[in-house]
């Protein structure tokens, strides 16, 4: 009798055990499947909602950076996503109907058309305000993790000003003239030290005027100013800067990056040309500047 009771509990035990063992199997999927889901329209967009996200949130972007740093459309919105776009003009773009009930826009009334979205992305005074924007509509998705989300929200801060404190450290002293297409802004909100041309004159490069152009690029070498562009400066101004050996082509963005290393990478790149030694400039003004170059 003492036997057979004994042989009962040792077969409700591994009972026990193997229930246990199945809940725990299951509990990764089932946590996943809780997870917020979210698409955005753009690459610079994951970075920004994959960070207020954090563990709470799945983010995927809609497009992808090429090589040379442009978007590039990389997928179609899924059921049962929330879709981000910085603006209606970037959901046109990837061809998202302006009534789809799943569609979130951060800043409806304020098209700002790809240039200055991407260098809003640059602009210190800007990112909170994506950074915010960004976690209401993932707050208002997900209700029952508000309070993590604005935590999120704060290290996001934090983690810009830790940034550019490190640029501050690294490059006080720097003296640049800013060719820039979109990253200028970041060096410029950290440095004193960074010119760049006023609108009207960076209107008149465009418009064809070379001697100006040109009169600029040799009076910052004169002054030993370092010409700072990047992968989105125009191309006439890009040729023109070739001619001169103390430059920098920053490097752009690559899908899978972390955010904030490629912010505190600008500083880094800009120190590193620092202190190189000088380079001879090629001969002629019509080839490319190579990046890092």
């Amino acid at each position: 009798m003492e036997a057979g009771r004994r042989a009962r509990r040792a077969i409700l035990a591994l009972r026990a055990a193997l229930l246990l063992l199945l809940i725990s199997a299951n509990a990764g999927p089932c946590a996943a499947a809780q997870q917020l889901r979210v698409a955005v329209a753009s690459p610079w967009l994951l970075e920004v909602a994959s960070f207020i996200g954090g563990k709470q949130a799945s983010v995927r972007a809609l497009a992808v950076w090429n090589d040379a740093g442009v978007e590039v459309p990389s997928g179609r919105p899924r059921a049962g996503e929330i879709i981000i776009a910085f603006d209606a003009q970037e959901a046109a773009t990837l061809k998202i109907a302006s009534g789809n009930k799943k569609l979130r826009i951060l800043y409806p009334k304020l098209p700002l058309g790809e240039e200055k979205r991407r260098a809003a992305f640059f602009d210190p005074a800007m990112l909170p305000f994506i950074a915010q924007e960004t976690m209401k509509i993932i707050a208002g998705a997900d209700g029952k993790n508000y309070s993590y989300y604005q935590r999120r929200l704060a290290e996001f801060q934090s983690r810009i000003d830790s940034a550019m404190g490190v640029g501050r450290h690294l490059l006080a002293n720097a003296k640049m003239l800013d060719l820039t297409g979109a990253q200028g802004g970041w060096v410029r909100s950290s440095l004193p030290g960074v010119v760049r041309p006023p609108d009207e004159v960076w209107r008149g490069w465009l418009n064809g005027d070379a001697a100006a152009l040109s009169a600029a690029l040799d009076e910052a070498e004169r002054r030993g100013w370092l010409l700072l562009l990047d992968p989105w400066t125009p191309q006439m101004i890009r040729y023109a800067a070739v001619a001169h050996a103390n430059r920098l082509t920053l490097a752009a963005p690559q899908n899978g990056m972390d955010y904030f290393v490629f912010l505190h990478d600008i500083f880094t790149q800009i120190e590193k040309r620092l202190k190189a030694p000088a380079q001879s400039a090629p001969q002629g003004k019509n080839k490319r500047v190579g990046s890092g170059k």
